[in-house]
């Protein structure tokens, strides 16, 4: 229980570290990792968890602060356009990254199957 309301209690500062990370980590020369799945484009998989995850944590973190509406179409639109953002960038600051619809559409992937499986997750959540 300790651990749930220390949760509960960071949400917002865990979304937005998570958030800082992934600008980071998608803006800077990070070494090609290889999977080994055997699977073309298996970096689409990762950017589908990144962006799953990180909606999680957003939903999570303003599920109880900001009216259900604009809960439902702001936050989905601003981590869509955090993705889209982020991949243009990649090509326009750097040298050694390249921006990708194809990545672009699986972090919008992402976000929208977190957004349809949050309240399932919440419902888990508040039975542990």
């Amino acid at each position: 229980m300790d651990i749930k309301k220390l949760l509960e209690r960071n949400a917002l500062f865990v979304a937005i570290a998570a958030t800082i990370i992934l600008a980071v980590l998608s803006l800077s020369a990070v070494p090609k990792l290889n999977l080994s799945l055997g699977i073309k484009a298996g970096d689409k998989y990762l950017h589908f968890i990144a962006y799953f995850g990180l909606s999680i944590l957003w939903y999570f973190a303003l599920r109880d602060k900001i009216n259900e509406k604009v809960f439902k179409i702001v936050v989905p639109l601003g981590l869509i356009l955090y993705g889209i953002i982020l991949e243009g960038l990649q090509s326009g600051l750097t040298t050694y990254r390249t921006g990708d619809v194809y990545d672009a559409m699986a972090n919008t992937a992402g976000v929208i199957v977190g957004m349809i499986l949050f309240n399932r997750i919440i419902k888990w959540y508040s039975t542990i």
